[in-house]
């Protein structure tokens, strides 16, 4: 469908129309720089669980408010990663302030069990 002054032709793929309807109906609220956040607190902020098999791949997937540093690794794993990531996605931050934020790249195995290493600033993880 292609309505005159409409950008319809053009719709968004699956994946961002996906995370567009998580942020849409989230109330807006300030960011506190490096503050830690939770994923439900008003602030639009989406969990995301990062797998990646460098160099070949990397995927981001929006997660549960529930979800673990645990939760991220045992799916990254299944996804036959030998890393992974846990990220933010902000809706509403201070001015000049990233909306993202990402944890350091964590190789999957018994030693990263000792310290979950979560984004600054941080939605909950």
């Amino acid at each position: 469908m292609n309505l005159p002054g409409s950008n319809l032709s053009r719709a968004p793929g699956p994946a961002v129309a996906l995370l567009l309807l998580g942020l849409a109906g989230v109330p807006a609220a300030a960011q506190m720089p490096g503050g830690a956040l939770n994923a439900d607190d008003g602030t639009g902020a989406i969990k995301v669980c990062s797998p990646v098999a460098m160099p070949r791949w990397r995927s981001m997937t929006p997660v549960p408010q529930t979800w673990t540093f645990l939760d991220c690794m045992g799916f990254s794993g299944e996804m036959g990663a030998s890393h992974f990531q846990l990220g933010c996605l902000f809706t509403n931050v201070t001015p000049y302030a990233q909306k993202y934020a990402w944890g350091p790249m964590v190789p999957i195995e018994k030693a990263a069990l000792a310290k979950p290493q979560p984004p600054v600033p941080n939605c909950g993880w």
